[in-house]
């Protein structure tokens, strides 16, 4: 009993000692980078992190500077928001710094596999990536283009002519993501992938951050969600290799499947994961875009106009086998790519991505490195091998050194003068905005792993505001008479959620209205 007593005095002596030791800790003055104070041992600052990981970085940005240490879980973490830094973690240094060990936990929270993950990892990462990459190019998306709209004008009309039936007030995420899911399964899978499988990966989508950060939650409905698409997945390869026409990045990736003799299963895991990729955060992104238009009439008006100067620009009568140009559905048909060079349009598309990106890309040092933290300053940090850095993307998008009113949403803030040229001026004598060549903007990561969708994803941004803004005219319910909780569009665009995965998500649903104009659908 005496030597119990003395094991309990002991321990708690311990812990008081390293509550204490570590609570009272502040980093000198000299000391470079400063270090996060936390008062638990191996947790660190662990629980302030996954409660809301966006605004605890923001607040440790604003106390110790664009570079900072922390310990979470027992890995020690140099946080950089610094765009020379993150620029040499994403790119320069790509080849010290690896994201392998993350992938694998990322993986393992969206298909659950348990076995030969690091396997199929790095089939996923460096070699249906890459294939994937190269067939959505820049050069190569039309080839792609003219199916997805084509599925993504019969799915929206479809969801109109549903609406109109009932109660005309729609989720605008169930549009959104409806829509999209509709035209990237038919893009990618081809016409034999029909089933309805929206409400499955979009409750799978709002368990990821609590699997991957493992809070504790209901995990039933999101097991059983991913155990469906599991299983039609299966079903769906199985009728592919039984000779089913294929796209090709299908015909690509069974071929994949094929040299590494990979089981039903573990093909199932991955087209999941390259699903939940295509679908998770550009839905969100095009959700967020949407809220701010129907935010801002005055905005609304440009896009339609702007939008307008091209049908006028493309409007003609039918000749031959061209059909007559009557409305934007009509004018996509005939162009899938009418839509580009449109300022305005793309300047919304980048300001939303600056703004609503949370993505901490996070990397484990190979070896004992120095990382340039500023170049113009020669300031430098020693990693050392198993270390971690983590590439606070947001902590770059929203520095006022950069970017004016960082927190505000500004339509056009990339379509005229130093943003949209790159050019950094001085805003007068007692500016403290430092001159830089080009703005820092890591909306797609960077370097060897830089995101391979990310074309498509602008497109997609594109066309869903343009047709919901443009051709759809939706515009926000009256949630006094549809039992809505938002009240009018001061409380628009929605809150935030603390605890995303990437992109933001929002904590409430946005219903809005459908209006078709009228000619071609």
């Amino acid at each position: 009993m005496a030597v119990y007593d003395t094991l309990v005095v002991v321990t708690s002596a311990f812990i008081v000692l390293a509550f204490v030791s570590s609570y009272f800790r502040r980093p000198r003055a000299e000391e470079f980078p400063p270090v996060v104070s936390s008062f638990l041992p191996y947790i660190g600052t662990g629980i302030q992190y996954v409660r809301n990981p966006a605004g605890f970085l923001g607040r440790c940005f604003n106390q110790y500077g664009p570079v900072f240490k922390m310990s979470i879980g027992g890995r020690h973490l140099t946080v950089i928001s610094s765009p020379d830094g993150i620029a040499a973690i994403l790119r320069d240094q790509h080849n010290i710094f690896k994201s392998d060990s993350i992938q694998i936990e990322l993986t393992q929270a969206i298909a659950g596999p348990r076995e030969n993950v690091p396997r199929l990892q790095e089939i996923l990462q460096h070699q249906i990536a890459p294939m994937v990459g190269r067939t959505l190019a820049k050069m190569s998306l039309k080839k792609f283009t003219s199916t997805y709209i084509a599925r993504l004008l019969q799915e929206m009309n479809s969801f109109v002519a549903r609406s109109e039936k009932g109660p005309k007030a729609v989720s605008l995420m169930e549009l959104v993501g409806r829509c999209r899911l509709a035209a990237l399964c038919h893009a990618f899978f081809g016409p034999s992938f029909t089933d309805d499988i929206y409400d499955d990966i979009n409750c799978l989508d709002e368990s990821v951050y609590a699997r991957l950060y493992r809070v504790p939650f209901d995990w039933r409905p999101s097991t059983e969600a991913r155990r469906r698409l599991i299983g039609r997945l299966c079903a769906y390869v199985a009728q592919v290799e039984e000779g089913s026409a294929l796209v090709d990045v299908m015909t690509g990736t069974l071929d994949i499947f094929r040299a590494n003799k990979l089981t039903t299963e573990e093909k199932a895991w991955l087209l999941l994961v390259f699903l939940w990729g295509l679908y998770a955060n550009s839905t969100n992104m095009t959700f967020w875009a949407l809220t701010e238009i129907l935010a801002d009439g005055k905005l609304a008006a440009q896009l339609r106009a702007e939008i307008d100067n091209v049908l006028h620009a493309h409007m003609d009568i039918g000749k031959g086998d061209v059909p007559c140009i009557t409305d934007l559905p009509a004018l996509l048909r005939t162009d899938t790519h009418a839509l580009d060079g449109l300022p305005l349009l793309d300047s919304v598309v980048q300001e939303t991505i600056r703004l609503r990106l949370i993505s901490t890309p996070l990397r484990q040092a190979s070896c004992d490195t120095e990382l340039v933290v500023d170049a113009a300053a020669g300031q430098r940090v020693i990693v050392r091998k198993g270390e971690y850095v983590m590439a606070h993307l947001m902590g770059t998008h929203w520095d006022g050194r950069w970017f004016e009113q960082p927190d505000k949403f500004v339509p056009d803030r990339f379509t005229t003068g130093r943003y949209a040229s790159g050019l950094e001026g001085s805003d007068g004598d007692n500016s403290t905005r430092p001159k830089r060549t080009k703005l820092p903007f890591f909306g797609w990561g960077g370097g060897r792993e830089i995101c391979k969708g990310r074309h498509l994803a602008v497109y997609e941004m594109k066309l869903l505001v343009a047709l919901c803004a443009h051709h759809l005219r939706i515009t926000h319910a009256d949630s006094d008479k549809h039992g809505f909780g938002l009240g009018s569009t001061n409380l628009l665009p929605p809150k935030a959620k603390k605890k995303s995965v990437g992109v933001q998500q929002t904590e409430h649903d946005v219903m809005v209205w459908l209006n078709s104009v009228e000619g071609g659908s």
